[in-house]
């Protein structure tokens, strides 16, 4: 466990359940976990085990049958809806497998819209700060580019350019690399180690790619519905 004052994500005794027929299904039995400043955790479990649910919890886009979450020690249950969406964006960067990109808008725009739903930063600060992170992802001459026009791993480096663009303390990661051949998934990431060690941010890594789990400071398995460390 974390020195509680260091934790900028925490999840206390978080269960989660789905009705199936005449039964419930716990997915998460009741979870502690406690990730703190620059830290780095793995997950990984068989398909349908509930990583992806535990990251959707501890990102506050679903909301635990019992327990809380806790962002930089500030309990998530007790935001409005508009605060919590806020502080998601200030707190937690996210990268996803399927990347999200907005097909409409071009590789900036998709990075810039995650600063301006924060509030955080003028139009014109949100551009200056998009074009500084697009160039750190070595996408600086793709920024006009629509997500049709790019690769696979040029999606991503765009998924990750706007998880950090808030220089959130926190970056879950779920199954950043399963869309990827192999090489572009060791580029993509040495890229996401490399970019939040810069700046110590923490890292939840979801995978499947046990060479990349055990890359992290700590290892957990997700199991019938409990997290244990391997």
């Amino acid at each position: 466990m974390s020195d509680s004052s260091n934790n900028v994500l925490e999840a206390r005794r978080v269960n989660k359940g789905y009705i199936s027929g005449e039964r419930t299904i716990d997915v998460l039995q009741p979870i502690d976990l406690c990730i703190g400043n620059g830290e780095r955790i793995s997950i990984r479990g068989e398909s349908g085990s509930g990583k992806t649910t535990l990251l959707n919890i501890l990102s506050a886009l679903e909301v635990p049958d019992q327990g809380q979450v806790f962002w930089n020690n500030k309990p998530v249950s007790e935001f409005s809806h508009s605060r919590r969406t806020r502080e998601r964006g200030l707190q937690i960067g996210m990268v996803f497998q399927a990347y999200y990109l907005i097909p409409e808008l071009n590789a900036l725009e998709n990075v810039m819209i995650a600063a301006q739903i924060t509030g955080k930063l003028t139009r014109k600060e949100s551009r200056a700060a998009a074009e500084n992170w697009m160039a750190k992802v070595g996408l600086q001459d793709r920024m006009q580019s629509r997500p049709e026009q790019l690769s696979g791993g040029e999606k991503q480096r765009v998924a990750l350019a706007r998880a950090l663009i808030n220089e959130p303390p926190v970056i879950l990661a779920d199954e950043p690399t399963g869309n990827l051949d192999e090489r572009t998934a060791r580029r993509i990431m040495d890229l996401l180690l490399e970019l939040t060690a810069a700046d110590n941010r923490a890292l939840v890594l979801v995978t499947h790619h046990t060479a990349f789990a055990r890359e992290m400071e700590t290892c957990y398995h997700l199991q019938g519905g409990q997290l244990a460390k391997e």
